[in-house]
């Protein structure tokens, strides 16, 4: 018998309970949303996964509560306290080259300015807990762990779950429904949505405890390149003696089971570069992607995280981006379902974020194949393993027996890794050379591990914006570098205030459920008066005095004479500034065109 949990109040069902899901959650609550959180697992996950924490995301989780990113920082690394990533013969060994992930002139110090938070390495084992505590905490939040989502349908006005749990079946009946279910995502298979993009390489990765030999040094590095004889690959400390270590493998000739320990502990010893004691706590396989969804929503349901999107992990931006995804939704249901905006606004979602979306796996399929500027003057490349195994599963290869190709590949793999470590080798005569190219090399790295331009000077060019035909300001190439500014679609600029509550700043005083117009006191009640009962995109408009403590940082930072305006949305993101000049003169033109005709509808067919 099925039974049936019907909404009388809005509500939303997320299924799955990820950092991204759970995220999604807590915002939803926080914005006076009842959610039904569905979860497969019991407990969190305890394999690191993600541990790139960035400056956006931790903005977005102190909205949430001001203590999370406190808590995060406390628990993991900031970037700038791990301040190189290097390519060794090993832990303990010998050093090829390293790349600083701050490598200008005041650029820690610029990012400060910028945000009140620094990017953190913190493994997604360890944060994961933390957001589950929250979850459990908010008595808006019904989580359910253990619970699996197997069906789903939708009407003009409901959607409806059915979800199992302990042999039982319950119909949960929500308003919409989110899929934070990750890359399997069986919601956007069921939905017929297509991930669009290439499979770049198939990984395993072993997660391990070591105690050091006595007088060991560690590198300082968050992530080292590991080049020998037995092992290459990424080596990721997670702090207390715990790493991660990562390499490719051929799923057809290299079977999850016979990677077990014993296939591992060789390799992590030789990664660690010395005897010691190891206690192995988990192993896990991935395919590496660069694909995005054809579609974020059919309906009432919308996809959000890896169930949109999937990215290598060079660069760190598929958990982060699927924080931005679940901030961006947040607002626009809690503004429909709470406050009656028109269910236009949420056309909006897939128009913001896909694109956003693309710049990221973009970067990330870059900072991939880049790395093969490094790898090349030793013979390898990141597309290697994989085009070894199709050349093995095509004829004339493919007519021997599966047995012999195993053999192959194994002696293929070893012999090439062999090979590239062995160019490596001190005692060979050409090394100085060769650590001088590769050192070259490394240096081009830089963007892999900091693009700021990416994390916080992304734009939305459509959906909730209006804008304007002025180049975006930039700085530098627009990837390692941000320029705050207020150009349309997009973040605020984050400035201190005066006379509220210490330490208050531009972001922290918008509006959750409304549009907020920034100005200097001095013309506040002008522009009080200017837009007083209208509306913007159906979204009602909160006129902010905003003091700052900068003296100019009105004219340069934000780039407004004393009499401009900047309209920002819950999520900070600009929709449309007057710099000054015949302001009202503006805003009448502005309020006689502006409305959701600026929307690009979302396909839901």
């Amino acid at each position: 018998m099925v039974a049936q949990q019907k909404s009388t109040t809005p509500s939303i069902t997320v299924v799955g309970s990820g950092p991204v899901g759970a995220s999604q959650a807590l915002l939803l609550a926080r914005a006076g949303l009842r959610v039904t959180l569905v979860e497969r697992k019991g407990a969190p996950t305890k394999h690191p996964a993600a541990h790139i924490l960035n400056g956006r995301a931790m903005e977005i989780w102190e909205t949430i509560d001001p203590d999370l990113p406190r808590r995060i920082t406390r628990a993991g690394c900031p970037i700038g306290t791990m301040p190189d990533v290097s390519w060794r013969h090993s832990l303990l060994g010998r050093t090829f080259g390293s790349v600083r992930i701050y490598d200008h002139p005041n650029m820690r110090e610029r990012a400060q300015s910028q945000s009140h938070w620094e990017t953190v390495h913190l493994g997604q084992h360890v944060l994961e807990p933390m957001l589950w505590e929250m979850v459990r905490a908010e008595p808006l939040i019904d989580f359910r762990t253990g619970a699996s989502c197997t069906q789903v349908s939708q009407s003009e006005s409901k959607v409806l779950a059915m979800v199992d749990r302990n042999g039982a079946t319950t119909a949960i009946e929500s308003d919409y429904l989110i899929s934070a279910e990750g890359a399997a995502s069986r919601i956007r298979d069921a939905l017929g949505i297509a991930m669009d993009g290439p499979v770049l390489a198939e990984m395993s990765s072993v997660f391990f405890n070591c105690t050091l030999p006595d007088g060991a040094e560690l590198p300082s590095s968050v992530l080292t390149w590991i080049i020998n004889e037995d092992i290459i690959g990424p080596v990721i400390h997670h702090g207390d003696g715990d790493y991660i270590l990562m390499t490719n493998y051929l799923p057809a000739f290299q079977p999850v089971g016979e990677m077990d320990d014993d296939w591992w502990r060789p390799r992590i010893e030789a990664a660690i570069g010395a005897a010691a004691e190891v206690t192995i706590k988990s192993r896990g396989v991935w395919t590496m992607t660069s694909q995005i969804a054809e579609r974020y929503r059919q309906g009432r349901i919308f996809l959000i995280g890896d169930a949109a999107h999937r990215f290598p992990p060079t660069g760190g931006y598929g958990l982060n981006t699927g924080v931005g995804d679940a901030h961006n939704l947040a607002w626009k249901l809690a503004t429909v379902l709470i406050d009656g905006v028109s269910p236009d606004l949420l056309d909006s979602y897939e128009v913001e974020r896909q694109p956003v979306a693309r710049l990221a796996a973009q970067q990330s399929v870059d900072n991939f194949y880049k790395m093969d500027l490094v790898t090349r003057h030793i013979g390898i490349d990141g597309n290697g393993p994989m085009r070894l195994e199709e050349a093995l599963q095509k004829a004339p290869m493919a007519w021997l027996p599966h047995r012999f190709r195993k053999g192959m590949a194994r002696r293929a793999i070893a012999s090439k890794i062999r090979n590239a470590a062995r160019k490596l080798d001190p005692s060979s005569a050409n090394y100085a050379d060769l650590v001088r190219r590769v050192g070259e090399d490394i240096d081009k790295q830089a963007a892999h591990f900091m693009a700021r331009g990416v994390e916080f000077g992304f734009t939305y060019d459509e959906g909730i914006v209006l804008p304007e035909r002025s180049p975006k300001p930039i700085r530098g190439d627009g990837i390692r570098e941000y320029e705050p500014s207020t150009w349309p679609g997009g973040r605020l600029p984050l400035a201190g205030l005066q006379g509220g509550a210490a330490g208050s700043t531009t972001l922290d005083v918008l509006a959750s459920r409304a549009l907020s117009l920034l100005t200097l006191p001095e013309h506040a009640a002008r522009w009080e008066k200017l837009v007083s009962g209208t509306t913007l995109f159906g979204l009602p408009i909160e006129v902010v005095p905003c003091n700052l403590e900068a003296a100019g940082q009105w004219q340069t930072t934000f780039d407004l004479e004393p009499g401009g305006a900047v309209i920002v949305r819950p999520d900070g993101h600009v929709v449309w500034r007057t710099r000054g000049g015949d302001a009202a003169a503006e805003w009448q033109t502005l309020s006689s065109q502006a409305g959701f005709q600026h929307i690009r509808p979302a396909i839901t067919a």
